[in-house]
């Protein structure tokens, strides 16, 4: 197994930890490789892009961002003013720059959560009224309006757990002759309670992502709402409708839009994911106090009129062809054949989008 070069910061790091203190929980080995110095979101690279590793809904579409702008403006409505719009995760602003045109009139403030350097730059051109900072925690005070956070928590970081007869065991990295392996150890309390509560039936082998890290990050995002909402858009399911990729596991990485090598293997270079528990997610946001919905993406663009929007967006077609402007009805073609590819049943329409409100 290829665990990168010698020379590589990334890999150095993984290695000495390992050789000072043993195996490395595959959490620990997801925040340095994805968040360390050096990590995947923290080069000087735009990974949420059409030339990067993956692309967004936002990015496929900007009808994304201008529709979600109507439950924004429902909310507003709900908490009244000042009102705050935040992202987290915002990566290049591919969805916080057509939601925030789309807001009549702006909101009150724009915060914008990012911890790439490269990404940061690029919100700064394309938002320049917003606060655009590196954590949450740079913002003073709590929050009343909306934090969204888009294909955020498919990657904060997660134990591993494989279930063993009536136990658990964990899933660790180690280092044999120079190489990243993997190894199991005995799991963490912690890690096998979240697996007994929220992994559903795991056959004999079979692994659970332990997304503990998520939901801290509910967590603390409903602790910095006064009034509003926290609104989770990504990909992933319900403990039960997870149940059948339970034998394998939902772990991949991405990159170039492709599934990745093992996540050993590239450490720093690749993307890691996995499919969110939205049921814990949930668990965690009604033991909070907050009332919550989940719904499939494709109904909750639909309920907040992206239907209304592409007949708009064809009717312009329409009219732009009548008209004989050949690259004009081209442009609102693409316009259209992206607003419909957020629907996909078994694409984009597919992800699930948690509201948690206070």
């Amino acid at each position: 197994m290829t665990s990168g070069s010698s020379g590589d910061p990334v890999v150095g790091r993984i290695r000495s930890e390992i050789e000072a203190s043993g195996p490395m929980p595959f959490d620990r080995f997801m925040e340095l490789t994805l968040y360390g110095p050096d990590g995947y979101f923290r080069s000087n690279i735009l990974r949420s892009q059409r030339d990067g590793d993956f692309l967004t809904s936002p990015e496929v579409s900007s009808s994304f961002g201008t529709v979600l702008a109507n439950a924004v403006i429902a909310e507003r409505e709900r908490v009244g003013v000042p009102f705050t719009v935040a992202e987290i995760g915002a990566g290049s602003g591919s969805l916080l720059q057509p939601l925030v045109e789309a807001l009549e009139p702006p909101p009150d403030r724009v915060i914008a959560v990012e911890v790439s350097p490269a990404a940061r730059r690029s919100l700064m051109k394309r938002l320049p009224l917003a606060d655009v900072v590196e954590s949450l925690h740079e913002i003073a005070g709590g929050v009343t309006g909306v934090i969204l956070a888009n294909e955020l928590l498919d990657n904060l970081p997660a134990a591993l757990v494989v279930r063993r007869g009536p136990t658990w065991r964990e899933r660790a990295v180690d280092v044999s002759a120079g190489e990243l392996v993997w190894v199991e150890v005995e799991a963490r309390t912690e890690a096998a309670r979240w697996a007994e509560a929220y992994g559903g039936r795991v056959p004999e082998g079979g692994q659970v992502e332990v997304q503990g890290e998520a939901g801290r990050w509910l967590l603390a995002s409903l602790d910095r709402l006064f009034s509003g909402a926290v609104i989770v858009i990504d990909y992933g399911d319900t403990a039960e409708g997870l149940e059948h990729r339970r034998l394998e596991g939902t772990l991949r990485t991405y990159r170039d839009h492709h599934l990745g090598p093992d996540p050993l293997s590239e450490p720093g270079l690749t993307d890691v994911t996995m499919d969110v528990n939205f049921t814990a997610l949930a668990s965690v946001a009604a033991e909070h106090g907050a009332v919550t919905e989940l719904w499939r993406q494709d109904e909750y663009l639909a309920k907040w009129r992206l239907l209304e929007h592409i007949a708009e967006l064809k009717s312009r077609e329409h009219q732009a062809a009548a008209a004989g402007t050949t690259m004009e009805r081209l442009r609102w073609r693409n316009l259209v054949t992206g607003a419909e590819a957020l629907l996909h049943p078994r694409g984009l329409g597919d992800f699930r989008v948690l509201v948690a409100r206070e």
